[in-house]
């Protein structure tokens, strides 16, 4: 087993270069590959972030229209509580 570590990809071309290259053999791009660049492109991870942002406000405001305007807790029973029915008087 050899002690070298595995190829990073060229920033530009993405072909694999070693880790302490200045110059990608491939493209010719100087600095190939920076080790603290981030991975993602921030455009797309800005929209990752205002697109959750957006969803999470639209399930707070549909959460909180679902408590505000939602029926009472007393509604809906037609019969009160402990009221016996036709049904169960004459059985």
């Amino acid at each position: 087993m050899s002690d070298v570590p595995d190829p990073a990809r060229c920033r530009l071309c993405s072909e694999p270069v070693a880790r302490d290259a200045e110059i990608c053999p491939a493209c010719g791009v100087k600095a190939p590959w920076i080790p603290n660049e981030s991975t993602m492109n921030p455009r797309v991870i800005r929209l990752a972030t205002w697109t959750g942002g957006v969803v999470l406000l639209g399930l707070l405001i549909l959460l909180s229209g679902v408590l505000m305007f939602g029926p009472p807790e007393d509604e809906g029973d037609e019969h009160p509580r402990g009221a016996k029915t036709e049904r169960q008087e004459s059985g």
